[in-house]
């Protein structure tokens, strides 16, 4: 029998066995006896979500998927005007804020790539590792925010801190500044030394081509308004066949020369326009579509002119709201979806394009997304509108109908301990979007409290929200859901008792309850509040865990830092039990649900009829001989009789429970309930105190008298359940909820 433990999520690679990470690092799994083989975690996994920062201090929480897709969520910033994304052909997603853009080259794309940013775990470290290129003849000198560690003739090695880059991204701006005030182009002047991230891998601008076909050399040209060269970023496609080109060009001092295949081109380039202050006041997204390069010998040219980007995109609301948001993003994919993705994001910015008919060849899918937040505050509504053509009309006056918004009452839930206001992330979703990956910008709210978000249906009747927590930097995903218009749908966020456990999806997930002949994967999630398709991401403070797998109560698997396993065992029936311990008492913002404690029992019988997992979900416990099937895994979603800090003012307290199974896209068991029980602990679980529970399939109420000498404190909670199959699970919350000091 052989054991690891697993990663949150992972790459599909037959009967891979590893440990489920949390933590940037974990120990060796502890063996059983002097018999059972020791356990080691597996490293080449897809990486779970983080919040990296930039260069220039800007920060993008990523959120990677099991098949090399990323999903990213701008953070909230007073400061970011506006951030330009790219992604070529299935490729790793750069974030670059518009104040980099002219010193990319001397700024190495490294720096940027904010998926591999997450997946080397940079983002965990709190600070940026460099490494510094002096001209030849010059001695290493410290720039603006960077810490010098070792220089050596014209090199060096340093960091920059969150801090300490926002100081770096500071002196680019006004660098700028002084670029333009001198009557030069922005990023004229060339920074002191190039540099790039720690130990990144070079990057060869003309890796996306492939050597297999005849190259022949384009020089590509970047022209502004007033007809001068200047720096900037192209993104380029073959539209033919994104496999034969699909890349991203740095173009120093306005012109760069590449080698490409021959063939159709699409290209795009984002300029800025600055006031005297080198503040940006708009952007214009300049495109070609239809460049040929042919068979000729001949250097091919190819001009990107800001002057062509004519057209301004308006967008109006129908309701009142201030607009703070206006994102573009442009699809360019050949016959066979794949190519390139270009999204430009501008706060309160005036945008322009150039109109290009809907090609011939492939598809240019362009989404526009804008966001505007109620004239008062204390309103506490937003309105989020996005639409989509297939090309770029000329006409870009866009509208929506107040009849065609879906309203989404988020309901704001937050542990006392945290004063923090949150953010809500939105974004659309659509089969090209989701092809390229996910994108969302986040917006503070005062919390606890309601945020009604009026959203668009016109383009798409589907969204992705996110929560992210102020202080403790705490992730709450949820599968895209559909809005229909005219509907009001509520949604609460972190809502309590939290807990750790598994849910019910339909968005693609990777089953961590499932079997494939005799390799199982159990897994519990270390977080999720009350609504079944949630569940917490730490971004920067983990809290520790420790997990435990039992078959037939012989120990396979013990481990700090994990929350699951896969195991190879013999295909006879057995009782597997996953044992997860998460402590969040050392996290900024956590008072409640300080300690959580879960136990999973299922039954594992391989030549039962089970319930096989769906696509397009995956399988940890692959094996591809074998059909992935889902364990009866129970799961409990809570409702407490609370205010929206947890906190109770009740005597006779409250708790509404719904039993189910794990399920994936609707499947999964659907053995009936047997037994629930609910204890509640006044002296932190010295001794506990049995709940009344009634109610029957699959629904419950507990009650309790809140004690008066508790007034104040957090009590603990301790929830059992069965179903008919034997699969059962037992919680323990620790600080579950608050009872209200008296007068409160």
């Amino acid at each position: 029998m052989r054991t690891r433990g697993f990663d949150r999520r992972m790459s599909r690679r037959g009967a891979v066995v590893a440990a489920l990470v949390v933590g940037a690092s974990c120990a060796s799994a502890t063996p059983a006896s002097a018999n059972s083989p020791a356990a080691t975690a597996l490293t080449e996994t897809t990486q779970p979500a983080q919040q990296v920062t930039l260069i220039t201090g800007d920060q993008v929480t990523v959120l990677p998927e099991s098949n090399g897709v990323t999903n990213y969520a701008l953070s909230p910033s007073t400061q970011l005007k506006m951030v330009q994304s790219v992604q070529s052909d299935g490729g790793d997603r750069y974030v670059i804020p518009a104040d980099a853009m002219p010193y990319l080259g001397q700024l190495d794309r490294s720096l940027f790539d904010v998926t591999a940013l997450a997946r080397t775990g940079v983002g965990k470290t709190g600070k940026i590792p460099l490494e510094l290129s002096f001209p030849d003849g010059a001695a290493p000198a410290a720039l603006p925010g960077i810490t010098l560690t070792s220089a050596a003739r014209d090199t060096a090695t340093g960091y920059l801190d969150l801090e300490s880059a926002r100081a770096f991204g500071a002196a680019l701006h006004q660098r700028i500044a002084e670029d333009l005030a001198a009557g030069r182009p922005a990023g004229s002047t060339a920074l002191p030394a190039t540099i790039r991230l720690a130990g990144a891998p070079r990057q060869d601008q003309d890796q996306g081509a492939q050597p297999r076909y005849p190259m022949h050399y384009l020089e590509i040209a970047l022209t502004d308004l007033n007809g001068k060269s200047v720096n900037g970023m192209v993104s380029l496609v073959n539209t033919d066949s994104a496999a034969k080109a699909s890349k991203t060009v740095e173009v120093r001092d306005g012109v760069t020369r590449i080698a490409v295949p021959a063939g159709h081109y699409a290209a795009y380039s984002t300029f800025t326009d600055r006031d005297a202050d080198g503040t940006v006041k708009a952007s214009r997204t300049a495109t070609v579509e239809g460049f040929v390069v042919d068979d000729s010998p001949t250097t091919h040219t190819l001009t990107l002119d800001e002057r062509t980007a004519t057209t301004l995109v308006k967008v109006t609301a129908p309701k009142p709201a201030t607009e703070d948001l206006l994102t573009l993003s442009f699809y360019r994919e050949d016959p066979a979806d794949r190519g390139i993705a270009l999204t430009v994001v501008g706060y309160q910015l005036p945008e322009y394009v150039t109109p290009i008919a809907k090609p011939t060849s492939g598809r240019l899918h362009y989404v526009v997304q804008w966001g505007g937040k109620a004239p008062k505050a204390e309103d506490r509504y937003r309105v989020d509108l996005s639409f989509a053509a297939e090309g770029i009309p000329a006409q870009q006056s866009f509208s929506t109908k107040e009849s065609e918004l879906a309203t989404v009452r988020d309901v704001l839930h937050t542990d006392p301990a945290d004063t923090v206001p949150v953010a809500i992330d939105n974004g659309p979703v659509d089969p090209v979007i989701l092809r390229h990956g996910l994108g969302g910008t986040g917006f503070f709210v005062p919390a606890p409290g309601v945020l009604t978000d009026y959203l668009g249906t016109s383009h798409t009747t589907k969204w992705a929200q996110y929560e992210m927590k102020g202080s403790s930097r705490q992730l709450m995903t949820a599968d895209p859901h559909t809005y229909r218009p005219g509907t009001t749908t509520t949604t609460d966020w972190s809502r309590g008792p939290l807990s750790a456990g598994l849910g019910q999806w339909t968005g693609k997930q990777s089953c961590q309850a499932c079997f494939a002949g005799g390799t199982v994967a159990l897994g519990i999630p270390m977080l999720r509040d009350s609504v079944p398709d949630h569940t917490a991401v730490p971004l920067f403070y983990s809290p520790q865990t420790h997990y435990s797998l039992y078959r037939d109560d012989k120990q396979l698997f013990d481990q700090d830092g994990v929350q699951g396993a896969v195991v190879e065992v013999p295909k006879t029936p057995a009782t597997f039990r996953g044992v997860l311990d998460v402590d969040r008492t050392a996290i900024p913002g956590v008072g409640q649900a300080s300690k959580l404690r879960t136990e999973l029992t299922v039954k594992y019988d391989p030549g039962a009829r089970n319930t096989p997992l769906p696509g397009p979900h995956t399988c940890h416990a692959a094996n591809p001989a074998q059909p992935c099937q889902i364990f009866g895994t129970l799961t409990v979603d809570y409702r407490l009789d609370a205010d929206l800090t947890t906190t109770s003012k009740a005597a006779l307290q409250k708790l509404g429970l719904h039993v189910g199974h794990v399920a994936y896209s609707g499947a999964g068991s659907h053995s009936p309930i047997t037994s629930v029980t609910v204890s509640v602990s006044f002296d932190d679980g010295a001794t506990w105190t049995p709940a009344k529970v009634t109610g029957a399939l699959g629904n419950y109420a507990a009650v309790w008298r809140n004690l008066p000498e508790a007034a104040g404190k957090s009590p603990s909670l301790k929830v059992t359940a069965q179903d008919k199959a034997d699969n059962a699970i037992s919680q323990t919350i620790t600080n579950a909820y608050t009872i209200a000091k008296s007068g409160n």
